[in-house]
């Protein structure tokens, strides 16, 4: 399994890996440790935040029906019963997963480096690693249902990293693809965490937004690309009927376009 060379979050030394199950930076003489699957690299401080955060977005998860702990059903995804309380949304991130294959993958190397950024359970992960692909799956959550956790289901692994977004773990330029799958949205400050995440890209690498809800969203990342110097495209998922429907409802009631989903693609 190809492992991507890490490096400090704090103050992005180089990390020494003589230990199998610690990496300790060179400059700033901080630990990071790998438990339960998972490397850690949350900065200080930062684990309480995350710990807040996990125990209310857990109600929230579990009042929406998404808390899940079957084995099976993580191994299917996207693929759900149509009897799932959350089909139709599940058909259009299937859709959009059908688009990254189609419109990236497809025209990339056999066996690609991919960041999933913002993994949340991993199905993205698990669906490419076994492609052939070289997975590192990153979350804030390390949660056993919603969270980097879950992972422990799938039968194909993969590299799990707890980390955030503008503090990612990794030295520059090692990634043929970075994907925000369903994750961007969280991000504080949108047009900083694709600086941070274009740096981690190889020569040639391209950058994936896939399935956050585009509003303004859109001039945001346009602003980001030009700042970046990259050349963008908008492949669109329009999902179920149902959503279609349930879009259109929502346009007449805020009289504003609705959301748009799919894939934003930036090379």
């Amino acid at each position: 399994m190809w492992v991507p060379q890490f490096a400090c979050p704090d103050c992005c030394g180089d990390l020494d890996d003589r230990d199998l199950d610690r990496r300790t930076c060179g400059r700033c003489a901080r630990h990071y440790t790998y438990r339960e699957g998972v490397w850690r690299f949350l900065p200080p401080g930062r684990e309480a935040d995350i710990d807040r955060f996990a125990r209310q977005y857990r109600l929230i998860r579990e009042r929406e029906g998404y808390r899940v702990s079957s084995p099976d059903y993580y191994r299917r995804l996207p693929n759900v019963p149509l009897d799932d309380p959350h089909a139709h949304e599940w058909r259009l991130r299937k859709e959009s997963f059908a688009h990254l294959l189609r419109n990236v993958l497809a025209y990339g190397r056999s066996s690609m480096r991919i960041l999933d950024a913002g993994a949340g359970c991993g199905w993205m992960s698990h669906r490419l690693a076994a492609l052939g692909h070289h997975l590192t799956a990153v979350d804030a959550l390390d949660d056993g249902v919603d969270g980097l956790g879950a992972s422990c289901h799938y039968i194909v692994g993969f590299i799990r990293v707890q980390a955030d977004f503008d503090a990612l773990p990794f030295a520059p330029h090692q990634f043929d693809l970075v994907v925000f799958n369903d994750s961007l949205h969280y991000a504080p400050d949108i047009g900083a965490t694709l600086a941070h995440a274009r740096r981690m890209l190889a020569p040639g690498g391209t950058l994936v937004v896939m399935d956050s809800p585009m509003f303004d969203t859109f001039a945001t990342l346009s602003e980001a690309a030009q700042r970046l110097a990259l050349r963008t495209r908008f492949v669109r998922s329009r999902g179920p009927l149902r959503s279609r429907i349930e879009q259109r409802l929502a346009w007449l009631r805020m009289h504003r376009a609705p959301a748009a989903f799919g894939l934003w693609i930036a090379q």
